[in-house]
């Protein structure tokens, strides 16, 4: 079995049902993108607790550092994508975040030195635009909330390289463990700074709100063990490429989700033969970019 597109396809996989939860929580119930930053870090306070009583944790440079470093900003960074999601559909703010993947396979190249052949780059740009088949909103300079998840995804895929170099020297959960501490010191940073509004999210959280936030850190956290396994293992420019299939699993995981409860999340605004051209048109070209990518 090879590991790696297995890892590489089970972190969108569980990405995309972190998405939704967070688009529905974000919608319905706590419209604070800072707090529900730092409501869905802190639970991973054990998790990062357990990791280093289990296992030897690197002290290396390219874990404590860079691995801190990097959570760090994402504990502002999240911030951004909170905020789209509380002004946007999943599927468009998803959908624009897997941009990532052709800049991903730029920095890859130029600073990893990473070899893709051309049909790779025909694959990532394949399940690029099967991306774009999910988006409703045309991205232009009106269109605030989109432009933001951009800066999020150029970030994102900066982050992404940078860690793939810190792979090459130390071990997953190393790595992971430090990436938690930098997000935990981020937030807890955030929350200095805006404790009312810490304090009114958490006298919100009811039974069923804190155990969405529990699934949604839970998934979020899998999610990036599989993708940081992947990027041990293999190429971050390819193991990127395929997570650009998150998009079409969000747009699927609503369409299940709107059958079984219509008023979980916000209605997809598109629907009838247009819906249907674009979700064929979507699978189309998942199916040619996957193989395409992986060269099956």
């Amino acid at each position: 079995m090879d590991y790696f597109w297995l890892f590489s396809l089970l972190a969108p996989i569980c990405f995309a049902a972190s998405n939704l939860i967070d688009n529905h929580v974000l919608h319905a119930r706590l419209s604070d993108p800072v707090a529900y930053d730092i409501v869905t870090t802190w639970p991973t306070i054990p998790i990062a607790a357990a990791i280093f009583l289990e296992w030897k944790v690197s002290f290396a440079f390219d874990a404590w550092f860079v691995g801190t470093a990097v959570g760090v900003a994402f504990a502002f960074l999240f911030i951004l994508y909170n905020f789209a999601m509380m002004r946007e559909q999943g599927t468009n703010v998803v959908s624009v975040i897997y941009t990532s993947p052709i800049f991903i396979a730029i920095l890859a190249v130029v600073f990893l030195g990473e070899q893709l052949t051309f049909t790779n780059y025909v694959g990532i740009l394949l399940l690029v635009s099967s991306a774009f088949l999910v988006l409703y909103k045309r991205i232009d300079a009106k269109n605030i909330t989109l432009g933001i998840i951009l800066v999020y995804a150029f970030a994102s895929s900066v982050s992404r390289v940078v860690t793939k170099g810190a792979l090459e020297g130390v071990d997953v959960w190393s790595y992971f463990f430090w990436f938690l501490v930098g997000g935990i010191t981020g937030t807890t940073i955030l929350a200095a700074l805006r404790p009312k509004s810490v304090s009114a999210a958490v006298r919100k959280l009811d039974a069923r709100l804190s155990l969405l936030i529990v699934a949604t850190t839970a998934l979020g956290s899998l999610g990036l063990v599989f993708l940081y396994s992947a990027f041990s293992l293999g190429s971050v420019a390819l193991a990127s490429g395929l997570s650009a299939i998150q998009p079409t699993l969000v747009f699927v995981y609503s369409a299940i989700l709107l059958r079984l409860r219509p008023d979980a999340i916000p209605a997809e605004r598109i629907s009838g033969r247009q819906a249907d051209a674009r979700k064929i048109g979507a699978v189309l070209l998942i199916i040619l970019g996957a193989i395409a990518l992986t060269g099956v």
